[in-house]
């Protein structure tokens, strides 16, 4: 049986392909579409369909998760600050339900770089990503998304000079999907430079972002004798592995599975490529697992406990800190993170650290001195309308996102755009028409932590930003 013959791209000239123009199939239709179902895009849809909206959610992997699950970051961090609580909603419920469902403790205390110059003391989340994939399945069901895994986001499709859906993708075939309000949380902002945004960074220092990290998972490890190791004692080892090579930078990162003898490592480091870009991204993939072989010999013959340890699992993809950043209504700036500023349409709280690995002078660690929020001016792209973005390519600095990407920080970005596509389509308004009380409001009610925790003292108010 044969196949019906399409209007196949021709190849005109030296070094250019003819592609015909082609009328898609719009698939379906619905009041939210989001790319990405990350952490940020996972929350924006299920915010979106608690408040009412038809929502499809768009994924180009096998499963839901992200950096959480396809990068197996297996550790939730942006949830606090210091002892207090800045994140909360739905962010805050799968980790509820991780615990419920056998995948996690609950959060921990955690010396953050402990090997390195600059240790930082935090609380983090572990948790098994195998059973964050079942979690989010659930979550997604129950709230009635349409989940389309499988399938890239491609292009924003336009309306009269506003996004009014997205063209994807899938296995065979592209097709279109149609939706007044479209969130771009695909974290290489893939749909927002398809519209032309303008971006914080530029093409020219592509492969000069921060350096992306294969996780591995080990079996075997007993993870008690690791860390009843001084710090100088691990500082030692860290040296002693960059010195034979081994290591590519002095962190020995390591996080307890939830149950168990298992242990997900973060040594690695892939330098000088661009997370945003195929061929990059396939060598880092590759140097990435090098990276991860080079670490278990290491592991095995010099650091306590890790004696008997074996490869079970490596990432199904290598995790990316940083690409591409859209220059939204509000750019937010280290100087905001650092003052802890609160502003008037502020839709999330976060609670940092500052964590910006910089290929040249190494990892700096700053904790803020208060919780700093993120504006809602912040999930919109100037001159763009239709259009949200919610995660790390949201309207911020490089260094601001070096505070702001963490992934409980996401899943409030994530969370808060949700609500605001939700707003703008039952109100059958553009999204920066939403008026961001309204939004607070809507948040609130979804348990989410818009305002300034009451534990943190007051510092910088921002009334005249």
């Amino acid at each position: 049986m044969r196949t019906e013959r399409a209007s196949l791209p021709q190849l005109s000239a030296k070094d250019t392909v003819h592609v015909p123009d082609a009328e898609l199939p719009v698939r379906s239709s619905a009041d939210v579409v989001v790319a990405g179902g990350g952490p940020a895009g996972f929350c924006a849809a299920i915010a979106a369909a608690r408040a009412g909206a038809e929502v499809v959610l768009v994924e180009r992997g096998p499963f839901l998760g992200g950096t959480a699950t396809g990068a197996m970051v297996a550790s939730f961090m942006g949830f606090y600050w210091r002892d207090v609580l800045v994140g909360g909603g739905i962010g805050k419920e799968i980790t509820e339900r991780l615990v419920a469902a056998g995948g996690a403790t609950g959060f921990t205390p955690y010396v953050l770089a402990e090997a390195a110059e600059t240790p930082l003391r935090v609380r983090t989340f572990p948790f098994d990503p195998e059973v964050l994939k079942l979690v989010l399945d659930d979550m997604a069901a129950e709230a009635g998304i349409e989940v389309r895994l499988h399938t890239q986001a491609v292009s924003p499709v336009t309306r009269d000079g506003a996004v009014h859906g997205l063209v994807t993708q899938g296995l065979y075939e592209p097709e279109a999907v149609s939706a007044p309000v479209v969130v771009d949380a695909t974290g290489n902002a893939v749909v927002s430079r398809r519209c032309g945004c303008r971006t914080e960074n530029s093409a020219h220092d592509r492969r000069e972002r921060q350096p992306m990290t294969m996780m591995a998972r080990l079996s075997s490890v007993d993870t008690q004798r690791f860390r009843a190791l001084d710090r100088a004692e691990k500082r030692r080892l860290a040296r002693l592995g960059v010195e034979t090579g081994e290591l590519a930078q002095q962190l020995l990162s390591v996080v307890s599975a939830p149950h168990g003898d298992d242990a997900f490592i973060l040594m690695t480091r892939v330098t000088g490529l661009d997370g945003a870009d195929s061929q990059d991204l396939s060598r880092a993939e590759i140097a990435g697992r090098a990276q991860v072989r080079s670490v278990l010999t290491f592991l095995r013959r010099t650091v306590p406990g890790f004696e008997r340890a074996h490869l079970s699992a490596l990432a199904p993809w290598i995790g990316v800190r940083e690409t591409w950043r859209i220059v939204g209504d509000y750019l937010l700036t280290e100087a905001d993170v650092l003052a802890g500023t609160q502003f008037p349409d502020a839709i999330a709280q976060a609670g940092g650290p500052l964590d910006v690995h910089d290929n040249a002078s190494g990892l700096r660690l700053v904790e803020p001195p208060a919780p700093f929020s993120v504006p809602y001016r912040s999930l919109l792209p100037l001159e763009v309308d239709g259009l949200l973005v919610a995660g790390r390519c949201l309207s911020a600095t490089g260094t601001a996102m070096g505070a702001a990407r963490h992934m409980g920080t996401a899943m409030a970005t994530g969370h808060a755009a949700g609500v605001a596509a939700a707003l703008a389509a039952d109100l059958g308004v553009l999204p920066r028409l939403v008026p961001a009380d309204r939004i607070r409001t809507v948040l609130r009610g979804q348990g989410a932590i818009v305002d300034r925790p009451s534990a943190a003292a007051p510092l910088t108010e921002a009334a005249h930003r």
